[in-house]
C-alpha cells in the first residue's frame, strides 16, 4: 500500500515539474535571442554608420582630386599665357633702356623701332609717347594717348600689359605692352615706350583650354569685359563694344565675373543655361585679366558613378550578411556544431579587411604622388619666371658689354697715349684681364640659366598632372627626367660615394601609356636600386669602391615579336634573398627600418604595370651580385 502511495505521488509531481522545466528553458532561449538580436541590431547600425561615413570621406577626397585637376587646368593655361607677356614685357623694357631709346632722338628712333618689329615679328606697331601724351607710332601717325591706361600706368614707373583695346591705327583689338623710359635725371620716366601685339595667341590658349566635351574657356579684362571667348559675339568690335559680364542678368555669372575681377581663385559648381557646371578661374599675373574654364557636371563627377555603385553593392552585400549572419546566430542556437561554418565567415572576413587596408594603403600613397606632383609642378613653376628673365636678358648683356669693349679698343686705337690718371686706372682695373674674362663670365651665366631651364623642364615633364589619359611618350624622356630628379641622391657626399649612371638606350618607338604613372613606376624602381648601393656602400672599404663603383645601368629595346618596350634597370648593390625576391611586391612588405620605408612603392609599381598597362615587371636578383627590375611595356594599348 505505501508502495503504490509513492508511485502515485511520482506521476502526479513530473507532470507537474516537465512544463515548468520546459517553460524555463524557453523563457531562458528566448531571452539569448532578444540578446543576440539586440547585438546584431546594434552592430548594424555601427557599420552602417561607419559605412555611410567612410563613404562621404572618401566621395569627398575624390571630388576635391577631381575638381583640382580642373583648376590645374585653369592654371595651365593661365601659365602659357603669363609666360607669353613676361617674354613681351621683357622686350619691350629692354628696348626702353636702350640707348637709341633714351636718347629721345626720333630721327634715330623710328627706324629703329621699325626694325625691331621687323626682327621681333610679335608687334603689330611700336610708339614713343612723350610726357605730354603726344604718340608717334612706326606707321607715322601722331596721336594723344593721354586717355590710354598704358600711357598712365607707365609714367608712374610700371611694365604695363594693358586691357586689350581696338588700335587708333591698326583698327584691330590688340595688347598694348608698354615701359616707362629712364630719364637721365630724376626720378619721372622721359616718356613711354609702347608695342601693339594681336590677341591671337590669347584667343589661342583659351580655344585650347577644355577638359572633357561640352567645355570651355574664357577670358575677362579688369572689366569683366571678356578679351577671349568661344562666342564672339561676345566680343567687342569697333561699331559695338563689349558688354560686361557684371551687368549680365544671370546672377551667379556675375558673381563668378566680380571674383574674377577681384583677382580671386576658386572652383564654384553653378547653374549656367539651365545646366550645373563646374566654373574654375584663376588670374594672371602679368595682367589684370582672369581666366576661367567651364566643365559640365558630369565631365567632372563621373568617376563618382563607379564608387556610387560599387557603395550600393557593398551596402546591398551588408545586408545581406547581416542577414545571413542573424540566421546564423539562430541556427547555432538550434544546432552547436554549426560553429565551423562561423569560423570560415571569420577567416573571410579577415581577407577582407586586409584587402580594404591595402585599398587604403594605395589610395594613400596615390594622394601623396598627387601632392608630391603638384608641389614639383608649382616649384618649376615659380623658378621658371626669373630664370626666363634672365636668360632673356643675358644676351642683351653680352651684347651690351662686347660694344663697351669694342669701344674701349677703339679709345686705345684713336688715343694710343692716355694721360697718368687713365692709364693708372686702367692698370688698377686690369683692362686687359676684364676684356679677357668677361666674354667668358657671360658664357659661364647663360650655361648656368640653360641649366635651370632644363631642370624646370624636367621637373614640369615629370609632373605631368595634366597626362589623365593615354598618349603615346618618349620612355626615354621619362628616365631621363627621374634621373634628373634623383640627381642629389647619385652625387657624391661626404657620406656616401658617387653613383654612376650607364644608358644603352635602344631605338624605341613613342609608347602608349599613362606616362606620369609610368615615371612613379621608374622613381619606386631607381629610389630602391639608390637605397641597396647606398647600404653596401657601408660594408665596402674605399679602395673595394674606388675599384669596383657604384652603378646603375638603364637599357631599353624593342622585342618586335611581341611588340613590347623592355626596359631594364640594373644595380650592383647588396642584391635579394629568394624570400624577399618572392614578397618583393607585396602591400606592406619592406626590408628597410622603421620610418624608412612603408612597403608600398613596390605594389604599386606592379599594379601600374601589370593592372593598367597589361604589361609585366619581373625581378632577378642573387644576394651580393646585384639585382635586376625588367619591365615591359605594350607599345600600344592592349585595353
Amino acid at each position: 500500500m505505501i508502495l503504490k502511495l509513492r508511485r502515485c505521488w511520482l506521476k502526479v509531481n513530473l507532470r507537474r515539474y516537465v512544463p515548468i522545466k520546459k517553460n524555463y528553458y524557453l523563457s531562458k532561449w528566448r531571452s539569448r535571442n532578444l540578446l543576440l538580436l539586440s547585438i546584431v541590431v546594434i552592430l548594424s547600425i555601427s557599420i552602417s554608420a561607419t559605412a555611410i561615413t567612410s563613404y562621404n570621406i572618401v566621395k569627398g577626397l575624390l571630388l576635391d582630386s577631381l575638381k583640382e585637376q580642373a583648376l590645374l587646368k585653369t592654371s595651365q593655361g593661365q601659365d602659357d599665357i603669363d609666360n607669353w607677356l613676361a617674354i613681351r614685357k621683357t622686350e619691350i623694357k629692354t628696348l626702353a633702356n636702350s640707348l637709341v631709346v633714351r636718347s629721345l632722338d626720333l630721327s634715330a628712333i623710328q627706324p629703329y623701332l621699325q626694325s625691331e618689329v621687323k626682327r621681333l615679328q610679335t608687334f603689330l606697331l611700336m610708339a614713343l609717347a612723350t610726357p605730354d601724351a603726344t604718340l608717334i607710332n612706326t606707321h607715322g601717325d601722331h596721336l594723344n594717348v593721354k586717355d590710354r591706361e598704358f600711357f598712365k600706368r607707365s609714367m608712374v614707373g610700371e611694365t604695363v600689359a594693358a586691357d586689350p583695346i581696338i588700335g587708333r591705327t591698326t583698327n584691330q583689338l590688340q595688347i598694348q605692352i608698354s615701359s616707362p623710359i629712364p630719364a637721365e635725371t630724376g626720378t619721372k620716366p622721359a616718356g613711354v615706350l609702347m608695342g601693339g601685339i594681336p590677341i591671337n595667341r590669347v584667343v589661342e590658349v583659351i580655344s585650347n583650354l577644355h577638359q572633357g566635351k561640352g567645355s570651355y574657356a574664357f577670358a575677362l579684362n579688369s572689366q569683366g569685359i571678356p578679351i577671349a571667348h568661344p562666342n564672339i559675339k561676345l566680343i567687342g568690335t569697333p561699331e559695338k563694344a563689349a558688354q560686361s559680364f557684371l551687368n549680365l542678368p544671370n546672377p551667379q555669372l556675375v558673381e563668378i565675373a566680380q571674383k574674377m575681377v577681384a583677382k580671386r581663385t576658386s572652383i564654384e559648381l553653378v547653374q549656367l543655361d539651365g545646366r550645373w557646371s563646374y566654373v574654375a578661374y584663376t588670374p594672371l599675373r602679368e595682367a589684370n585679366w582672369s581666366v576661367a574654364l567651364i566643365v559640365p557636371q558630369e565631365n567632372i563627377e563621373s568617376p563618382l558613378q563607379a564608387l556610387n555603385l560599387l557603395a550600393t553593392v557593398l551596402g546591398g552585400l551588408l545586408v545581406i550578411g547581416l542577414i545571413s549572419a542573424w540566421r546564423q546566430v539562430q541556427l547555432y542556437e538550434q544546432i552547436r556544431n554549426r560553429a565551423f561554418v562561423f569560423s570560415q565567415q571569420a577567416q573571410e572576413l579577415s581577407k577582407t579587411l586586409k584587402e580594404l587596408q591595402n585599398t587604403q594603403a594605395q589610395l594613400i600613397h596615390t594622394e601623396k604622388m598627387s601632392s608630391l606632383g603638384q608641389l614639383v609642378a608649382g616649384v618649376a613653376h615659380e623658378i621658371n619666371n626669373p630664370a626666363n628673365f634672365i636668360h632673356a636678358n643675358l644676351n642683351h648683356a653680352n651684347e651690351y658689354s662686347q660694344n663697351i669693349l669694342d669701344l674701349l679698343k677703339l679709345y686705345e686705337q684713336t688715343y694710343p697715349n692716355p694721360t697718368p690718371e687713365i692709364r693708372d686706372r686702367a692698370q688698377d682695373l686690369d683692362i686687359e684681364f676684364l676684356a679677357e674674362d668677361l666674354p667668358k663670365l657671360m658664357a659661364s651665366m647663360q650655361g648656368g640659366t640653360k641649366r635651370i631651364r632644363q631642370i624646370v623642364l624636367s621637373l614640369r615633364n615629370f609632373s605631368r598632372l595634366d597626362e589623365a589619359d593615354m598618349k603615346f611618350v618618349d620612355i626615354h624622356e621619362g628616365l631621363d627626367n627621374t634621373l634628373m630628379i634623383l640627381n642629389h641622391r647619385l652625387t657624391a657626399t661626404p657620406n656616401q660615394p658617387e653613383i654612376q649612371i650607364v644608358k644603352k638606350y635602344g631605338d624605341l618607338p613613342l609608347v602608349e601609356c599613362y606616362a606620369g604613372q609610368l615615371n612613379q613606376v621608374f622613381i619606386n624602381v631607381l629610389m630602391n636600386a639608390i637605397d641597396a648601393l647606398e647600404e653596401a656602400s657601408q660594408k665596402r672599404s674605399f679602395k673595394d669602391i674606388k675599384t669596383n663603383t657604384n652603378q646603375i645601368k638603364l637599357q631599353t629595346q624593342v622585342d618586335k615579336s611581341s611588340h613590347y618596350a623592355i626596359i631594364q634597370i640594373y644595380d650592383n648593390g647588396i642584391g635579394m634573398s629568394e624570400d624577399v625576391k618572392q614578397r618583393v611586391f607585396d602591400y606592406m612588405f619592406t626590408t628597410k627600418p622603421v620610418g624608412k620605408g612603408m612597403g608600398l612603392g613596390m605594389a604599386i609599381a606592379y599594379q601600374i604595370v601589370v593592372d593598367k598597362h597589361a604589361g609585366i615587371i619581373e625581378v632577378d636578383s642573387t644576394p651580393g651580385c646585384g639585382t635586376e627590375f625588367t619591365i615591359r611595356i605594350p607599345l600600344t594599348s592592349k585595353k
